[in-house]
């Protein structure tokens, strides 16, 4: 399941890219729901139930937070299940760039394949699909999984993964990442270098 995250502007001119609170409303209100309906039911919940159960737990407890503060000019990031988070604290100076990768499952890296199928990500990113036109379906059951991450990278090529998301909807990484950049003050790179 892809967890979608949003870029949020805040009063102060800080940009908070995360995890929305609809996502969390959502998630505790079935966790509610389903945890009300176990308890009515006397704790007699199957094991779907209690996979369930946990499911939307995790979905709940789960935090994948970045914001970017203009007023003390850093990044902070909160990542994983409360309370064990991975937390990350960078200054706007440390920031080299803000890249979008392409990402190719079921390639080799630094095939020739591979360099294909991140141009084909690219291209579906932009609504270019070049993959139309299958004529068969074993051919569309070797495709491989396109996808698009956005990256922030420090002066030191220290990588740190923002978001990731299929490539045919990865336009919105693109424009966070150009926000993002635009406020750090740093380059945003969108293309495969060639």
């Amino acid at each position: 399941m892809e967890i979608p995250l949003r870029l949020v502007a805040r009063k102060d001119g800080s940009l908070f890219y995360g995890i929305s609170l609809s996502f969390r409303l959502v998630m505790g209100g079935m966790l509610i729901l389903l945890g009300a309906a176990i308890v009515l039911e006397e704790f007699r919940a199957g094991p779907i139930g209690w996979i369930a159960i946990f499911l939307l737990l995790l979905g709940v407890i789960y935090k994948e937070d970045w914001l970017f503060d203009v007023n003390t000019k850093t990044v902070s990031g909160l990542v994983g299940f409360y309370p064990m988070l991975k937390k990350t604290q960078l200054t706007f100076e440390e920031i080299g760039y803000i890249q979008l990768a392409a990402f190719s499952k079921g390639t080799v890296p630094g095939s020739k394949e591979e360099e294909s199928s991140n141009r084909d990500a690219f291209e579906s990113m932009r609504g270019k699909d070049s993959r139309e036109g299958f004529k068969s379906s074993f051919d569309f059951a070797r495709r491989k999984k396109l996808y698009i991450a956005l990256l922030l990278i420090t002066k030191n090529e220290e990588h740190y993964l923002l978001d990731m998301t299929p490539a045919r909807r990865a336009i919105r990484l693109a424009q966070a990442g150009k926000a993002l950049a635009a406020l750090i003050g740093c380059s945003f790179l969108d293309n495969i270098a060639e």
